[in-house]
């Protein structure tokens, strides 16, 4: 752990970070496999974000947040000259502040590692996933699940209306706040993959027709995302081609999907998070010029 946790540790505030997930990536990741070179230093790296942050899907989970070592943060961890500071992600969280929320959401989680001295001028890498919450995706999902396709579209109208008004919103003073706080760091911004592959899959929880306006819907999230990452100068990292053909449904599916027998049903498994977000953060990122 670095220095700035022990000292917190020290005013008994070990509980409050532990509780809203922002452990040290010695504990909420696996040991980074770096052996630093007595002339170079390891990036200083955050991870916040919802449950597609958390790595949520993938199992092995270390904490009530749905942490996995096996999401984007554990990986990035394991990669030579990057250092997982802390994680503190929450599945979910979203990126506006709601005081009824049980979990931190992405500003309480900012607000947290400012105060606690967790990032700032010497943060390296941020990554943050954040928006899909505050359209009340599993809502959305039900309804193209059990509702006529004129209730689904209607359902998603609604949803890209509000993404591109009050989310827009919130996604901007989250990033600025963001690239205020972190004023040095490379924040790379990832938006969310397709869950479903109409064209290679099969008719599983939702119609074709469905699929194609559920991933519409995403599409237009993504934008949303994209653009407000662009204004705050942030790096946006897009992960649907990674994940093509790789849906609900498919032969190779990189989402999870039980028929609603487990709690992290529609999230990616291990392999959506290590080849789709790992592998389109690594393209998209040059990790290694953050190499101290």
């Amino acid at each position: 752990m670095k220095a700035p946790l022990r000292s917190l540790l020290g005013r008994g505030t070990a509980a409050t970070l532990l509780a809203f997930g922002l452990v040290a990536g010695a504990v909420a990741g696996p040991t980074s496999a770096t052996t630093p070179d007595r002339h170079r230093v390891p990036a200083d790296y955050v991870a916040l974000g919802d449950s597609y942050a958390a790595g949520f899907g993938a199992g092995s989970y270390l904490n009530a947040c749905g942490q996995s070592p096996l999401g984007l943060p554990g990986l990035l961890d394991e990669q030579r000259g990057i250092e997982l500071t802390v994680n503190a992600s929450c599945s979910g969280a979203k990126a506006s502040a709601d005081p009824t929320d049980a979990v931190p959401d992405l500003p309480e989680q900012l607000e947290q590692l400012v105060g606690a001295g967790l990032i700032g001028k010497g943060t390296d890498l941020v990554t943050v996933s954040a928006g899909g919450n505050d359209l009340d995706f599993g809502s959305v999902v039900g309804a193209c699940a059990t509702q006529p396709l004129a209730v689904c579209e209607q359902v998603i109208n609604s949803r890209t209306l509000q993404a591109q008004t009050t989310l827009t919103a919130a996604l901007d003073e989250l990033y600025g706040d963001l690239r205020a706080a972190a004023p040095k760091a490379r924040i790379v911004v990832t938006g969310y993959p397709h869950l479903f592959s109409p064209r290679s899959g099969s008719e599983v929880l939702l119609s074709t027709e469905a699929q194609r306006l559920f991933n519409d819907g995403t599409d237009a999230l993504n934008q949303v995302i994209r653009h407000n990452a662009k204004t705050n100068r942030l790096q946006y990292v897009d992960v649907v081609q990674k994940f093509k053909g790789h849906g609900i449904g498919t032969r190779d599916p990189w989402i999870t999907y039980t028929g609603f027998t487990a709690i992290d049903d529609l999230h990616p498994n291990a392999r959506g998070y290590e080849r789709g977000y790992f592998k389109a953060v690594r393209s998209t990122v040059n990790l290694s010029v953050l190499w101290r």
